[in-house]
């Protein structure tokens, strides 16, 4: 269906050249998943572009892009046009940049389908909806007329899916299009490519830096390193059992859910003015010698493997895992921080804990946190899970001040930041210290930056809010850039001069700086492929092992939560399904949501679920209410009529605490369901 052979790809602007591409052939079959994966600025996109015709201006491009019989990079604007939509289809990266900020969504699906499809307003506006249905949008028929700034981020990349597959295209090409996605959404996207491959007979070009989720659908993977080819081939051989040392290096820096420990690449990825002459990765790799630097090698098949080859010298054979350390966490170690911080004052305590966001027209409104209770004690971390739209976020700006309890309490070293039922408030300076004492770390780390400012302003902010001299400042942002492990002169800088991981570690120093009592990471690594996610995650590793300061990790990223915290909570819409310590609660969970959560995150051995225990939840379409009964009632396999009547509350089991009478009675319940045909 597609042949690329030869594709390079130079890219000139005044005064300086980008060598974007450099010889990459690769095929894509009909009815076959193709994962194309590597580091951000590896040229995944570039090839992307390439196939629809979209390359940037002032690109050359040699070599051929082959869709049938006809190549793209020779095709007229007459040939594109009939190309694009019924030849291939793709999924943006950015999919509300994506999406018209001034028409329905609905209206963008049914010009799609009326154009590439000829369907009529009516049918075309059904078949809208069903497509929504199939990607897992709530209410679709409702979300027919809401405007892409109304979507979360999972949603308007759902959105995105739905745009390309209305085509009914030939090819799909989806270029990152799990980004940001909870674990069970991401499973179920996934299956939606795999679904496209082998019930349409549609070739699918999936690229992801998430090479955890893509092992479980993608039949070939391709490996891309500063615009080459460096390996590949079956899936199943090359995440299994990656001969070259960047995949293994890539495969090294993904989190698993089981626990294995993180092993960050130093280093960052070359930007090239010309094809290379030697061997890209020569500089970050532990098996170069000097036949590496002085000649790049060529593209050869791996003895008795098929359809894999791979671009090295020195291909590896040992086990990735061989020399690996064990992982940090144990339950001993795990109980030891937990009595310790029992023991001092709470940086954190929430009291039963009620959110609810008023409608801006005066009636109902949305319940987005129930009955939340936590203590956070220094030195602890506390990890918290679920899908999008569980109340993640939410707390956050609880704890931060940001949104006001409805009902219950909140405080942050002994002080509440907002006016309190029952709780006095600090004013003035004293007010100004208290929030000192909580930093938030985001998800968007550019774009929590102000983009009129050198990133050294925005690190010395809270301090100057915080009254300390010029001098004092000075002295503490250079000290906590030292800990970032960057140069001085990136103080200078502007957002946009910063690669995610420069601006993450702003963000990181920007929030340590005030020395707080309380840090909360939210998503800070989900924008960030696999290298610099692992680096990012040693520095706050780094830091929320101080002594002294407790820190909070929000993320639907089930395996990076394990990595270093403490204890988790794992919430769905707004409560508190299930808590406990995380080495507890992964190992052996209790609620049938949290065995649904690790039976859908993805595992690099392209399996996944907890030792065969996991829970397939019930598809359900339509808002949620958790107001009686339990808030899982809707969607788990196992309800009763007992579990719509009766709100459930936390109880123990061990060491860790579920909300469900029948956690007892799980082990036969899930079995019976495996043998049920």
């Amino acid at each position: 269906m597609l042949s690329i052979e030869n594709l390079s790809v130079t890219i000139r602007r005044p005064g300086r050249q980008v060598a974007a591409l450099s010889g990459v052939s690769f095929a894509v079959r009909p009815g076959e998943v193709v994962g194309l994966v590597g580091e951000s600025g590896g040229g995944k996109s570039m090839v992307a572009r390439a196939v629809v015709g979209l390359l940037p201006g002032g690109s050359h491009a040699t070599g051929r892009v082959l869709f049938g019989d006809s190549d793209v990079l020779r095709m007229d604007d007459v040939a594109l046009a009939a190309h694009r939509g019924r030849g291939v289809a793709i999924c943006f990266q950015n999919p509300r940049g994506a999406l018209s900020p001034t028409r329905t969504i609905g209206k963008q699906l049914v010009d799609r389908l009326a154009t590439h499809q000829e369907m009529s307003g009516e049918r075309a506006r059904e078949a809208a909806r069903e497509l929504f249905e199939a990607v897992g949008i709530r209410s679709p028929q409702r979300r027919l007329d809401a405007y892409a700034h109304e979507l979360s981020g999972g949603m308007a990349q759902r959105v995105m899916i739905s745009l390309a597959t209305g085509c009914a295209p030939e090819l799909l090409i989806a270029d990152e299009p799990t980004t940001g996605l909870d674990v069970t959404l991401t499973r179920e996207i996934l299956r939606q490519f795999r679904h496209a491959a082998d019930t349409d007979g549609r070739g699918v070009l999936l690229i992801s830096h998430d090479l955890a989720s893509i092992a479980e659908v993608c039949d070939r993977v391709v490996v891309l390193y500063a615009g080459t080819v460096v390996e590949s081939g079956p899936a199943a051989q090359v995440l299994r059992e990656p001969a070259h040392p960047y995949t293994r290096a890539l495969l090294r820096s993904v989190p698993d859910v089981g626990g294995r420990p993180v092993v960050a690449t130093p280093g960052a990825m070359p930007l090239l003015t010309e094809a290379p002459h030697n061997c890209p990765f020569v500089a970050r790799c532990a098996h170069a010698d000097g036949t590496c630097s002085s000649r790049r090698p060529a593209t050869v098949p791996v003895p008795g493997g098929g359809e894999w080859s791979l671009a090295c010298f020195h291909p590896q054979t040992r086990p990735l895992d061989a020399g690996l350390p064990q992982p940090s966490h144990t339950p001993a170690a795990t109980g030891a921080v937990t009595a310790g911080a029992d023991a001092k004052p709470a940086v954190l305590e929430i009291e039963d804990a009620h959110v609810v966001y008023r409608s801006r027209f005066g009636s109902g409104g949305h319940h987005a946190l129930r009955g939340v209770t936590l203590r956070l004690g220094p030195g602890e971390t506390l990890g918290v899970v679920g899908e999008s739209g569980c109340g993640k976020s939410t707390l956050a700006k609880l704890v931060m001040g940001l949104v006001a309890p409805t009902s219950g309490t909140v405080t942050v070293a002994g002080q509440a930041l907002v006016k309190q039922p029952g709780r006095a408030r600090p004013r003035g300076r004293a007010l100004r210290w208290a929030r000192t004492r909580a930093q938030l770390v985001f998800q968007d780390p550019i774009g929590s930056l102000s983009p009129r400012r050198p990133v050294g302003d925005s690190i010395a902010e809270p301090l100057r809010a915080a009254g300390l001299s010029p001098a004092q400042r000075a002295e503490r942002v250079t000290a906590v850039l030292d800990r970032m492990e960057l140069d001085r002169s990136i103080l200078q800088r502007y957002p946009h001069e910063l690669s995610g991981g420069q601006a993450q570690r702003i963000g990181i120093a920007r929030a340590l700086v005030g020395e707080p009592d309380l840090i909360v990471f939210d998503e800070p690594t989900s924008a960030l492929d696999v290298t610099v996610q692992a680096q990012i995650l040693d520095v706050i590793a780094d830091v929320a092992a101080d002594a002294d300061r407790a820190s909070v990790f929000i993320s639907h990223d089930l395996a990076t939560v394990r990595g270093f915290a403490d204890r988790v909570v794992v919430l769905y819409l707004g409560r508190v399904v299930e808590e406990g310590p995380v080495d507890v609660v992964f190992d052996t969970p209790r609620h049938p949501y949290t065995r649904a959560l690790l039976g859908s995150a993805p595992r690099l051995g392209g399996t996944t679920g907890s030792d065969g225990e996991a829970v397939e939840l019930v598809k359900d379409l339509e808002e949620a209410d958790a107001a009686t009964g339990c808030p899982l009632a809707a969607r788990c396999p196992f309800v009763t009529d007992r579990c719509r009547a009766e709100q459930q509350e936390l109880q123990s089991y061990g060491e860790s605490r579920a909300a469900c009478w029948r956690v007892p009675e799980l082990p036969a319940l899930i079995g019976r369901q495996a043998v049920t045909p």
